[in-house]
């Protein structure tokens, strides 16, 4: 299963545990408009090139979009979409999903799915925000040497003639 896959997975059980009221919550769904609602639906509306972590993975900074459905029809719509926005919002705060391959939340923002008039009365909303995600498996391309072999030294005690002035990181703390 991919990290995406996995991803996709943990925010999705995350917010059905954290927001019981929510009747469904899906990734990328294919028919929103026949979900039970209140609903959540989120997917990856981008990803760009992060920081190179150096160790055979590549990192991207992945930018996630969750709209809050609810039924329009209803009195008090656009109230429980703002306040689906605000539970959401509160549950991304520092969110890594319990998984290891991703940083924590940065630039959340809840707002009307359509800001161009009167917002007030707006009974769907979205919430965006972005996270580092690590994806393929570290390596270490040094097979006949473990990552524990580094050694350090401090000159001009380097170099031949002096291995036993050479010390491990471990020895530093």
């Amino acid at each position: 299963m991919s990290e995406l896959t996995i991803l996709h997975d943990a925010i999705a059980a995350t917010i059905k545990a954290a927001m019981p009221a929510v009747q469904a919550v899906e990734a990328f769904p294919e028919a929103p408009d026949g979900m039970p609602r209140p609903a959540i639906v989120f997917a990856i509306t981008a990803m760009d090139p992060a920081t190179d972590p150096g160790d055979g993975r590549s990192c991207v900074k992945a930018t996630f979009e969750a709209s809050m459905l609810v039924d329009a029809s209803l009195p008090g719509a656009a109230l429980q979409a703002v306040e689906l926005a605000a539970q959401m919002a509160d549950l991304l705060h520092c969110q890594h999903w319990n998984l290891d391959f991703v940083e924590g939340t940065t630039s959340v923002r809840a707002k009307p799915a359509d800001a161009t008039s009167e917002s007030w009365r707006k009974k769907a909303w979205t919430v965006q925000w972005q996270q580092q995600v690590f994806l393929g498996q570290e390596q270490w391309p040094w097979a006949n040497q473990g990552p524990e072999s580094l050694l350090l030294g401090f000159g001009p005690d380097t170099g031949p003639g002096h291995n036993d002035d050479y010390f491990s990181p471990g020895q530093q703390a």
